[in-house]
């Protein structure tokens, strides 16, 4: 009992330490009469009563079972794309990593490992440029096996064979996306609100991060700002060659380029076929010297152009789901082959026992199906 104890105190420190709250300001926000009894309670002078544990684990973003985590060491620092409201990158910190340790915790209960370790690129600073991006995305692409169509398979090959948890949350209008290496594993965090063809890049250049992490730590990288700024560049350059492959993106185009021209429709059709932007594939054409920037900008900035390019966006639009399906099944997967209670279960999903079975049928799932039927291998 003693060490279920310390672990809790530990928990709760580290837990308002990571979401830069004082004692006073955690107090305020659980509803204590001072902060007296947070410093006490850190201090391991104080019993904590049920019901304000409730009341902490709201504040701080976890649920109960999160306190008694034997891991008390600080938070994994997440390399955020774009910088957004503090308050609310802290909050979505603590939820994302929350959700990862889960993810992670059901993996073990149901006995997953990933079948392929994502691989480690190593980099330096001073020669690293766009020309190693190329190289890097043509050596990733090739590992990763990602097709004639890379964005249509990256994220379900990024989850299934190499255990990347991803999970989409609101990030508010500047987010775009985050990623992090902890105990946990690779990581990547959504803005759920963007674009599928957006989120498709954001997926790319996180993965940049995360195949190059043990050389580029975010210690590092965000130690000095000329640096961080040289490796975003080298990250945009990576996610376009390695979504648009120049001999798959070349073979498209010149399929539909007949006497020096092409026509609005084609263009509009080949960034759909990929997956991404029309903008992200003008500017691959660039590079790839199909067409003149002065052409680009016209394009980008034609009413006409425009007008077809949104035309065509809702029938390739999706919204994620709120919690990820991989999460999801394996939640149930432990539920079925007993290793976590009913109650448990839905507390993975932050939702009542009452809403469980709709829930669960939403995703396909039943619990009244037995899925542990056994058949005879030979």
């Amino acid at each position: 009992m003693k060490d279920r104890a310390l672990s809790l105190i530990g928990r709760i420190r580290t837990l308002r330490q990571s979401l830069g709250l004082t004692q006073e300001e955690l107090a305020q926000k659980a509803g204590f009469r001072s902060a007296q009894i947070v410093s006490q309670i850190e201090k391991g002078e104080r019993d904590i009563k049920a019901y304000e544990l409730v009341k902490l684990s709201k504040v701080l973003h976890t649920d109960l079972y999160g306190f008694f985590s034997k891991d008390t060491s600080p938070i994994p620092k997440m390399l955020w794309r774009n910088k957004i409201d503090e308050n609310l990158q802290n909050l979505r910190e603590r939820d994302f990593i929350t959700r990862c340790l889960e993810f992670h915790s059901l993996e073990d209960l149901c006995s997953f490992m990933a079948p392929l370790k994502l691989p480690q690129c190593n980099v330096d600073v001073p020669s690293l440029n766009f020309n190693t991006a190329q190289s890097i995305a043509q050596q990733c692409g090739g590992q990763l096996n990602l097709g004639s169509r890379p964005a249509a398979s990256l994220e379900r090959l990024l989850e299934n064979a190499y255990g990347v948890k991803i999970w989409y949350m609101d990030l508010g209008q500047k987010g775009s996306a985050a990623c992090v290496m902890g105990e946990f594993g690779p990581a990547i965090l959504m803005n759920k609100s963007e674009a599928p063809w957006r989120r498709n890049y954001n997926f790319a250049h996180e993965l940049f991060h995360l195949i190059t992490w043990e050389s580029l730590s975010p210690d590092f990288l965000t130690s000095d700002e000329k640096i961080w700024e040289k490796v975003e560049q080298v990250a945009e350059v990576f996610a376009s060659n390695l979504l648009l492959p120049a001999d798959l993106v070349l073979n498209a185009f010149n399929e539909k380029v007949s006497n020096n021209k092409i026509y609005y429709i084609d263009l509009v059709g080949i960034a759909r076929d990929f997956d991404v932007s029309t903008s992200a594939l003008l500017y691959r054409l660039l590079n790839l010297g199909q067409v003149d920037k002065k052409t680009v900008e016209k394009l980008l900035s034609d009413p006409e152009f425009k007008k077809l390019d949104t035309a065509t966006m809702h029938q390739h639009w999706w919204d994620p789901p709120t919690i990820p399906e991989r999460f999801v099944r394996l939640a149930f997967l432990a539920y079925k082959k007993g290793k976590c209670s009913r109650a448990r279960l839905a507390s993975y999903f932050r939702i009542s026992l009452r809403e469980l079975p709709k829930f669960l049928r939403d995703y396909g799932l039943f619990e009244e199906e037995d899925y542990q039927t056994e058949i005879a291998v030979t």
